[in-house]
């Protein structure tokens, strides 16, 4: 009896202790489990860092509807904007020229002084189409601008042009129009691509207050009391921005009439005239855009006859930095028109010139200009 009670003890022990180490075994495996549950957790952050990023690139681009209806993505934030040409380059100068990573064209040898020195440093691209076309794609792409700005006067099919070449070049291209009459929106526009809006709104306001107070002017003069207006170049004096030219729009604006009422060439260079024919048209003005062409003009026998050169009346075009009247035509002109208009119609246009070139360096050109200074260009 004693040996059957040991047995069944000892049975009943052994059954204690598998399940004993059964529970043992099922605690550790279940630690291992929940271990590797815990490991695998990393797995998943990777998938989280690539859809942030992905964010972060959305982010940092935008889009910009130019003046021809293009939509096109562009940086969020521009740091670097290369000019298409002389009339963008202009442009952009008076509106951002902190953005300006190269030149399309060296700053003329009359802007000497009157520009920043360390603007004539910067890379040289060339034109990037038109009749002047000279693009370095090299320097180009060396200077790596985030943005090419093509500023001025719509030309046709404009648009599949500005596609082609920012396909061709790997770089967003945009189109701002800015002629006379709307220079004033191509500067408003310009503040929201550059993100500058402020300083963009104070140019566009001069612009737009400019422009208004000169209508007004030019339309009190009667129609008979019009002047005629020769606008000389060349070396001879035998070329000419035309009526109906973008380049001599200036001379309508105040008032006056062009007296070359010929078909107008579009380029800066003019129409080609003859002596005679200017004899004919018989202006009341002259106006010579170099000081090579006004000295020539007052002492040429040639000329002599000429009612405007008989009574003094030959002016040479103000061109520091840029000419008051024509090349480029871009906000230079601007100037040209208070100062045209008080040598036209000096009962009209009665303004201070002197103190509105000051007013128009400062703003525009960023400079505070001295009474030499002021001498030199007036």
């Amino acid at each position: 009896m004693h040996s059957e009670n040991l047995i069944l003890k000892f049975i009943l022990m052994e059954e204690f202790m598998k399940k004993k180490l059964f529970t043992i075994l099922l605690s550790v495996s279940l630690l291992f489990s929940l271990t590797g549950c815990a490991k695998e957790e990393p797995a998943k952050e990777p998938v989280k860092e690539v859809q942030t990023q992905e964010n972060t690139e959305t982010e940092e681009t935008r889009t910009f509807t130019d003046s021809v209806g293009r939509t096109v993505t562009i940086p969020k934030e521009l740091k670097k904007i290369a000019p298409s040409g002389p009339v963008a380059q202009l442009v952009l100068y008076t509106a951002a020229p902190d953005l300006l990573c190269g030149l399309a064209r060296e700053f003329p040898e009359t802007a000497k002084g009157y520009i920043d020195d360390s603007y004539y440093f910067l890379p040289v691209f060339g034109q990037f189409y038109g009749k002047n076309a000279n693009l370095n794609m090299e320097a180009l792409l060396a200077a790596s601008p985030e943005l090419v700005i093509d500023i001025g006067e719509p030309k046709e099919n404009i648009g599949e042009e500005l596609d082609s070449l920012s396909e061709q070049l790997g770089i967003p291209v945009v189109f701002i129009e800015a002629t006379l009459p709307t220079m004033e929106s191509a500067y408003t526009k310009l503040g929201e691509l550059l993100g500058n809006t402020k300083e963009c709104e104070e140019l566009a306001e001069y612009c737009k207050e400019l422009l208004e107070d000169t209508s007004k002017k030019a339309a009190s003069i009667p129609e008979d009391e019009k002047k005629a207006i020769y606008l000389a170049s060349g070396n001879e004096g035998l070329n000419t921005n035309a009526s109906g030219s973008i380049h001599g729009d200036i001379v309508e604006q105040i008032g006056a009439v062009n007296a070359a009422r010929v078909d107008a060439a579009s380029t800066g260079g003019g129409s080609e005239v003859s002596l005679e024919q200017i004899f004919l048209w018989n202006p009341d003005i002259v106006l010579a855009d170099t000081k090579e062409l006004y000295e020539k003009l007052l002492k040429d026998p040639a000329w002599q006859d000429l009612e405007a050169v008989k009574n003094n009346q030959v002016y040479q075009i103000p061109d520091i930095p840029y000419s008051y009247i024509n090349n480029p035509p871009s906000v230079n002109r601007f100037i040209g028109i208070p100062w045209l208009g008080s040598i036209v119609y000096p009962e009209v246009y009665t303004e201070d010139i002197r103190k509105e070139v000051t007013e128009f360096y400062q703003l525009f050109y960023h400079i505070e200009l001295t009474e030499e200074q002021l001498d030199e260009i007036l």
